[in-house]
């Protein structure tokens, strides 16, 4: 009893006429009224954020930059339209989140970071090990995981002096010598609890190898404006205030397919759904799980949606599963969607999907409209016409042995003025007539992406609407700004050079952006990046 008291010490620290432009959503607003990407705009359970802010990858409410640019000039690097940027404790792929004045964003390989959004300073870091998501009976079955505790006040005073560190780097690059030191010291405490984990329970504590080439922190956080809540794919999922409180923590199901689990949590409600081969729902202001329902998917690199059917809310994962959200119920179609890659979109009582592998194109499969049942008793998803994808030899080739996935899809689906853009992983944009699935037109994008086997994910950053504009982005840090229209019409180019230290090569860029009034919000792999106006 005397462990489980001193844990809880250390703890407590759309088909013909569906998807016309009437037919689209509203933009989402808060109680206030003001619509996502407006800086007057607050989450609320009713309308939280999270990935690709309510998943529509739509900020009708900002007014954001066209021209910005970080490029290498030799000596050093020159900027434009860069407000802020700041130093990160490790890597990581998950997009931000902006609730308020704070700005949530997650790194390897448990951490939750809160930024202050004007100044870009890190306010705090909160650390997840798996250890502290066991139960109190857990820790009494086994007692050696009570060498474990004290650990926790270690990397909790380590991330501290890493805020310190990298405060102090962000606005003196000189400091950036003396903060390698200090994250070299958490991360040494972070490998030192994992060999300890491990050394206990082999078995339940080791991960496979290729889940660390992009990450356990690719889930993007989500809130709903007094919570904000992480998943990390180590199994952990975690809830605080915005003060950096921890409410709870608990511990399932991680890992995932071959390159890892970037299924972002869900809020919902009082519901925090998440996603490890299978389905978990807990109650957001206590932790307890109040139902999970097992299924194994193909893959878990796409994320979970949420719908409505009958008056019901409805939680969907990429691969065609859905469960009620109030008891946890599967229901409808199991797999519907295959071994895709791509969330899918809602729009009214129409899921836009990806079916299929992403590297292949098979016209039967493809990308389609479904109609959503009319209730969550009974029924199926009913699919309706295929979208055309097709490209002509001469545009976009492939080098099958090196890169063959250039046609393949891996970033989201924007649905903009009855219009569904689609970019591929080598930088092919499709533009469809969302009624009929008509190509509108194609293009191949000015970009330039690495999709080499295995750990170059091409363009993977989903195209995101902003105000008026549509910006797409390839993993070589180059991002467009496009009208949207029946024509492509190019507006800006822009370059955010970055590389990691003692590498020659550009960083990958895989994060989606997010929009707040006049400024755009990036992640990379080294920077938090707040561009636009002052």
């Amino acid at each position: 009893m005397a462990v489980i008291a001193q844990r809880m010490l250390v703890l407590s620290i759309v088909f013909l006429g569906l998807v016309a432009r009437a037919g689209e959503k509203p933009p989402v607003a808060s109680v206030s009224g003001a619509p996502l990407g407006s800086p007057s705009f607050r989450p609320t359970p009713e309308q939280p954020v999270g990935w690709r802010g309510d998943g529509s990858g739509r900020y009708p409410g900002a007014n954001p930059p066209l021209n910005w640019g970080r490029k290498n000039s030799g000596g050093g690097y020159s900027t434009s339209s860069i407000i802020w940027m700041a130093p990160m404790p490790n890597i990581g792929v998950s997009s931000p989140i902006v609730v308020g004045d704070k700005i949530f964003v997650t790194s390897e390989i448990s951490d939750l970071i809160c930024f202050d959004k004007k100044t870009g300073q890190i306010l705090w870091i909160r650390s997840s090990p798996e250890f502290e998501g066991l139960t109190p009976e857990q820790f009494k079955a086994e007692p050696e995981y009570g060498k474990l505790l004290p650990l926790s006040p270690e990397l909790a005073a380590a991330n501290a002096d890493a805020v310190t560190a990298l405060n102090a780097e962000m606005t003196n690059s000189a400091a950036a010598r003396h903060s390698e030191p200090v994250l070299k010291r958490k991360r040494e405490i972070e490998k030192k609890i994992l060999a300890e984990e491990i050394a206990i329970d082999k078995k339940a504590f080791s991960h496979n190898w290729a889940q660390a080439v992009f990450g356990y922190s690719g889930p993007t956080p989500t809130s709903d404006g007094k919570h904000v809540c992480a998943f990390f794919t180590t199994g952990v999922t975690v809830c605080y205030d915005l003060n950096g409180n921890r409410k709870w923590i608990a511990r399932g199901k991680g890992d995932g397919s071959e390159h890892g689990n970037f299924a972002s949590p869900l809020l919902a409600g009082n519901r925090l759904v998440v996603w490890a081969n299978e389905l978990r729902g807990y109650d957001v202001e206590t932790g307890k799980l109040v139902w999970t329902n097992p299924a194994k998917a193909f893959n878990t690199y796409g994320s979970l949606f949420r719908l409505r059917s009958g008056g019901e809310s409805v939680v969907g994962f990429q691969w065609g599963f859905f469960a009620r959200l109030r008891d946890g119920q599967a229901i409808w179609d199991q797999g519907l969607f295959g071994d895709a890659v791509t969330t899918p979109i809602v729009e009214g009582n129409t899921i836009f999907a990806r079916v299929g592998y992403p590297k292949n194109n098979d016209e039967a499969l493809g990308f389609k409209a479904f109609q959503i049942p009319p209730t969550t008793d009974s029924g199926k998803l009913i699919s309706g016409y295929v979208f055309k994808t097709d490209w002509a030899d001469d545009e976009l080739p492939i080098d099958k042995k090196k890169n063959p996935f250039d046609r393949g899809f891996v970033a989201s689906p924007l649905l903009v003025n009855g219009l569904l853009y689609q970019v591929t992983q080598g930088g092919g944009l499709l533009v469809n007539d969302a009624t009929n699935g008509e190509v509108v037109y194609r293009k191949v994008l000015p970009l330039k992406p690495k999709t080499e086997y295995w750990n170059w994910a091409g363009c993977s950053a989903s195209p995101t609407l902003a105000g008026k504009y549509i910006y797409v982005m390839d993993n070589q840090g180059t991002m467009l700004v496009i009208q949207p229209g029946r024509q492509y019409k190019e507006l800006a180019r822009n370059v955010l050079e970055e590389s990691r230290e003692g590498a020659k090569e550009q960083a990958q860029t895989l994060a989606s952006p997010v929009f707040e009034g006049n400024r755009m919000y990036y992640r990379s792999p080294g920077f938090l990046y707040c561009i636009g106006e002052r």
